[in-house]
């Protein structure tokens, strides 16, 4: 019975605790109401006690608040206003300097400079700054189109190799390197969605000793309207229709090395006394181009060399944007599955085009080398 008392005393003791809780909370409450009613209707502009106002100090702090502000915001060129500033085209980019496509050579205005993420790219259409020495890079112009591909180095980053391309120029040869299909695929897959157009240029046609085979290999490019043109930089044979193509539009050049870019460069532009090179016994192309670069022809159109690329990397593609760029695949009907892959699942209209001989037996090939190239 003492222990029911001690208990229920207890129990008393807590509740009045809790009440004294509620009540200072409550008291709390009101008083600071009071308090910002208080502040409400103190005069504006009235100091508060032991407080004094110093200009130079306010100044010097409305100093630091505007350098915090400028090392926050990122360096942008879009931040500078480029109304009335003479523009050129960036025709190469080496260490410390720019070459534009008016003869002159240009630098980075210092804020470009130490912005790490601001990239120039030839083709690049910039603002610049006359000034006593070399012309001064105020600002880069929107792209409306960029060729690029990932960095070897930094899968998360690309590399632009070439900006506001109207046409890229995916260059194969017939022979010495053979006739790749399989490369020409991959680079249209890479320019899927760039903004580029494609065209293919199939070099050395002088070498060809089955002319008819070459006709098979580039037949579904044809039927899928991409532009083709079968030429030899050696003979010259076929480049006019190649020029008549690319009158005012800039191009690029693109394509495993050996195929004879630069053969071709030098035939459209003989004025640029390109280097070219020999294969090597392995079959692989001899790098002669150390860097990219424009050149403006007579007819307007520009040109953009390349360094010769062996591969591109696709590896962020997935099997959805694969199977969206070989395009010709929606004609052949719909399948059984609809996320099929077109290898091995049953009731697959793509392999049944393919064994009609509706889609080419060698763009099948590339789409699933591809595709194992990704898993």
């Amino acid at each position: 019975m003492a222990g029911s008392e001690q208990d229920k005393a207890r129990m008393l003791e807590r509740a009045a605790r809790q009440m004294r809780h509620l009540i200072d909370r409550e008291e709390e409450q009101r008083r600071k109401q009071e308090s910002k009613a208080r502040r409400a209707a103190r005069p504006h502009g009235r100091r508060r006690p032991g407080r004094q106002l110093d200009e130079d100090a306010d100044e010097v702090a409305f100093e630091k608040m505007s350098r915090r502000a400028q090392r926050s915001a990122p360096a942008a060129s879009t931040a500078v206003r480029v109304d009335g500033l003479p523009r050129a085209i960036v025709a190469a980019v080496h260490h410390g300097r720019v070459d534009l496509d008016n003869g002159e050579s240009a630098r980075l205005a210092h804020r470009l400079f130490l912005d790490p993420e601001f990239h120039l790219a030839v083709g690049d259409e910039v603002a610049f700054t006359a000034t006593e020495g070399p012309a001064r890079i105020e600002a880069v112009l929107p792209r409306r189109s960029s060729l690029r591909r990932p960095d070897p180095g930094n899968v998360h980053r690309d590399l632009v190799l070439a900006a506001n391309v109207d046409v890229a120029v995916i260059t194969a040869a017939v022979a010495d390197p053979p006739l790749r299909p399989g490369l020409i695929d991959r680079f249209l897959l890479a320019l899927d969605g760039s903004g580029v157009l494609p065209a293919i240029c199939v070099n050395k046609a002088d070498l060809a000793v089955d002319a008819a085979a070459v006709e098979r290999v580039v037949a579904p490019y044809v039927a899928m309207q991409v532009p083709v043109f079968v030429c030899s930089a050696a003979t010259r044979a076929g480049l006019e229709p190649l020029r008549a193509h690319l009158a005012g539009k800039v191009c690029v050049f693109v394509g495993h090395s050996g195929v004879g870019k630069s053969s071709l460069l030098n035939g459209l532009d003989p004025d640029g006394a390109r280097a070219v090179g020999d294969v090597r016994g392995d079959g692989k192309g001899r790098h002669t181009t150390s860097w990219s670069s424009l050149r403006r022809l007579a007819d307007g159109t520009r040109i953009i060399d390349t360094p010769g690329i062996r591969s591109l990397g696709l590896e962020r593609l997935r099997v959805e944007d694969v199977r969206a760029g070989f395009n010709e695949f929606a004609a052949a009907g719909r399948c059984r599955f609809a996320d099929c892959r077109h290898r091995e699942e049953p009731e697959c209209a793509v392999r049944a085009a393919v064994a009609a001989g509706r889609i080419s037996e060698l763009r099948y090939g590339s789409y699933l080398r591809i595709l194992e190239s990704l898993e």
